[in-house]
């Protein structure tokens, strides 16, 4: 039996009104003894509010939208279960979806996440979501007023909330590590050049390069979509290219391609060159040597993100700050010193 506010107070001989200001912990002109008994009958009973009538009474529903491009991915997966873990913490629930990394399906998602009455959003942005119409997409989103938070990317051209790791930064670390080690003819793959974060991450490769004066050489940039798929096409090009000494790869599932290839290939890639990566995928530690790979502090930028967007719901007031976090460079075993 499912017992309601109205059972408690005929059980407690008080009005419903009562109940429900002692329940609420509001004030009510009733004895300590009269509200300790309301309390303690509801525990005796198992009472569970009405969840959704309380929302309607507060104009929350402690659910947050979010969207993600591509579930699939280990970093999108990872960032997915620290943003539902972190919402949880402060008696929040995720409402979940998946763009399949399609602007149009991502608009068609936030627009039904509102319909439900979510208290505010985040948006981990598809690899089309910089390539439509921003003023149409910053009318929905101020259509909705509801606090926004963009993750994993930086919209100079919308009046969003952000909050983004410093792809920058992440890949003139890794490649000033490998020039380090004396590495002089080093191979990039880049995510495709409409991909979110792509350019900041070639960007940051070529002019760490010019820093040290090297040349930049065109035959040494390949371009995938962060898949192991992609890395296994590129694969057969980088390592016959027998100038290249090391691999930068915009992210760690494009070197399990490439390592891939080389077994099957009976290749050992670790010993053709050195390699780093981004993500800090889960599976970096299990391959022959452990790669070195650019961490992008997944729990960092959710932190951020969850605060933001928690902040802008208590405060009731939507803002559009941009937030930055620092990159880390994880050393591991797959960069070795060469001889200059």
């Amino acid at each position: 039996m499912k017992y309601t506010m109205k059972d408690i107070a005929q059980a407690a001989g008080v009005s419903l009104s009562t109940v429900s200001l002692v329940l609420n912990d509001r004030p009510v002109r009733v004895s300590d003894k009269t509200r300790k008994r309301i309390k303690q009958i509801a525990a005796e009973t198992h009472y569970q509010p009405n969840s959704a009538a309380v929302s309607l009474s507060r104009h929350v529903s402690y659910n947050i939208g979010l969207i993600v491009p591509d579930i699939t991915n280990p970093f999108f997966a990872q960032m997915t279960r620290e943003i539902n873990e972190q919402l949880a913490q402060h008696g929040y629930s995720t409402l979940f979806a998946d763009s399949n990394n399609s602007a149009e399906k991502e608009r068609h998602i936030l627009h039904n996440m509102v319909s439900r009455g979510v208290d505010g959003i985040l948006l981990v942005p598809s690899n089309e979501f910089f390539y439509q119409d921003m003023e149409k997409l910053q009318k929905q989103i101020d259509e909705t007023g509801k606090p926004f938070v963009l993750v994993n990317a930086t919209a100079d051209k919308l009046r969003v909330c952000s909050v983004n790791f410093d792809n920058f930064q992440g890949a003139a670390l890794a490649t000033q590590e490998l020039i380090d080690h004396g590495h002089r003819n080093i191979a990039f793959i880049q995510g495709k050049a409409q991909y979110v974060n792509a350019p900041e991450r070639y960007q940051g490769y070529r002019q760490t390069l010019e820093k040290n004066g090297l040349t930049f050489h065109p035959d040494f940039l390949y371009e995938g979509d962060y898949s192991i798929e992609s890395g296994y096409q590129a694969a057969s090009s980088i390592i016959n290219n027998n100038e290249v000494t090391a691999v930068l790869s915009s992210s760690d599932m494009m070197l399990f391609g490439i390592i891939k290839w080389a077994n099957e290939h009976q290749v050992n890639a670790f010993n053709r060159f050195s390699m780093i990566g981004f993500d800090n995928d889960p599976y970096d530690v299990i391959t022959q040597y452990p790669l070195t790979t650019v961490d992008q502090q997944i729990s960092k930028m959710v932190s951020e993100s969850v605060g933001a967007l928690l902040k802008m719901i208590v405060n009731k007031k939507i803002t559009h700050q941009k937030l930055i976090v620092t990159p880390e460079l994880i050393r591991r075993q797959s960069v070795r010193m060469i001889k200059k």
